[in-house]
């Protein structure tokens, strides 16, 4: 096994739109690989252009995306299955994994083997957030999952989820858990009590518990006029309200609230550790997630967090030991945790010391990027 490559719609790059988890997993992924010595190729589907570039020794092949039609997302799926099957046979690649998001591999059937992660499909998303299930989207997800020659988790509660919602009677999943580059969040400004700014980065969506934030946030400016709330993302269209959802929080929040609020937009990735850094907690109040990277990121520079309690929760973060955990919906209970971390300087870096350490401790990408080689060339043993 020499050769992997990987299908996306987003990779994290100067010259491309901002990514979001999926393609921050896969540079990593691809950049450790390359670490140990593997070629990778990485296909950039439903792109602007038609091109192949180089990330330093990572290849980027990018499939541009057909005109939207009726007919598109059929159409764009078979261009990609050409496209990537011209480039096994010429780059001699020997696995491909892919996303469950959106089944871009749904018409893929080479002889090589294809492995999909599961890392939350947009039918797992609108199952967590009670949306009824778009048709073609469903089958196609489906489809892909249903042509892997192995299934990868990246939660025990995403597979299981998973597995119900497309109704497979055993999908047989194994557990491999997002990592993270330790060292690359190792710096770390020392949390006092004067320092009482909350951090949120992340999609401004709903899925995000975003508007959950903005009434959780006018709840601690009552408890605690000092406290200021960063924002750091791209903002997204709500679904509901049909406008951007940083507009919606501004609607929720109180003008008191509001004037303690800044949002920053997209900040590259490179400064992102510089802005946890200079945080004294993070929160993510999210309703629907697989495995987020960006809370072991906070974890890895051992800021204590605040965070959803829902399902995959539990398994990167032990509530009360390595950060506090609680439903979003419970306004007042959120709000409380977060000012307790506020203003109990000697348990917020507890919490910190702890998260830091069991990032290190099952979540470092040095130890997972094995794991996922193991998998790798299992799969390829059983060809």
């Amino acid at each position: 096994m020499n050769h992997i490559a990987y299908i996306t719609s987003e990779y994290p790059h100067p010259d491309t739109p901002p990514a979001g988890g999926i393609g921050s997993f896969i540079k990593m992924m691809a950049t450790s690989l390359v670490k140990n010595e593997y070629q990778v190729t990485i296909f950039l589907c439903l792109s602007s252009r038609d091109k192949i570039w180089f990330d330093e020794a990572i290849r980027i092949v990018e499939i541009k995306g057909v005109s939207p039609s009726r007919f598109s997302a059929i159409k764009d799926r078979f261009r990609i299955r050409s496209r990537v099957k011209k480039h096994i046979k010429a780059d001699q690649i020997d696995l491909i994994e892919a996303p469950d998001w959106e089944g871009l591999h749904a018409f893929f059937n080479f002889k090589i083997p294809v492995v999909t992660r599961i890392h939350g499909s947009i039918t797992y998303f609108n199952h967590l957030q009670g949306i009824s299930k778009p048709r073609l989207l469903y089958y196609l997800e489906k489809m892909a999952i249903n042509k892997s020659k192995k299934v990868i988790a990246v939660s025990e509660f995403s597979g299981k989820i998973t597995e119900s919602v497309f109704e497979f009677p055993c999908l047989n999943f194994e557990v491999v858990y997002n990592g993270i580059d330790t060292d690359a969040f190792g710096t770390l400004l020392a949390n006092t009590s004067e320092n009482q700014n909350i951090l949120y980065f992340g999609t401004l969506v709903r899925k995000k518990g975003m508007m959950a934030l903005a009434h959780i946030f006018n709840i601690l400016h009552t408890i605690n006029p000092k406290a200021t709330l960063t924002l750091v993302g791209k903002d997204a269209v709500d679904f509901i309200e049909k406008k951007s959802t940083w507009e919606v929080m501004q609607t929720i929040l109180t003008p008191s609230a509001l004037c303690n609020v800044h949002y920053k937009g997209v900040v590259p990735y490179e400064e992102m550790s510089q802005m946890i850094s200079q945080s004294a907690i993070c929160v993510f109040p999210s309703f629907a997630e697989a495995f987020p990277i960006s809370w072991l990121e906070a974890m890895a520079m051992e800021k204590p967090i605040v965070a959803s309690s829902i399902g995959w929760a539990n398994e990167s973060i032990e509530d009360t030991k390595s950060g506090l955990l609680e439903y979003p919906d419970k306004y007042q209970a959120f709000a409380q945790k977060i000012n307790r971390l506020l203003t109990d300087t000697s348990y917020a870096l507890r919490l910190g010391k702890n998260a830091k350490q069991r990032v290190i401790d099952f979540f470092d990408q040095k130890k997972l990027v094995v794991q996922n080689i193991d998998v790798y060339k299992n799969v390829i043993g059983h060809e």
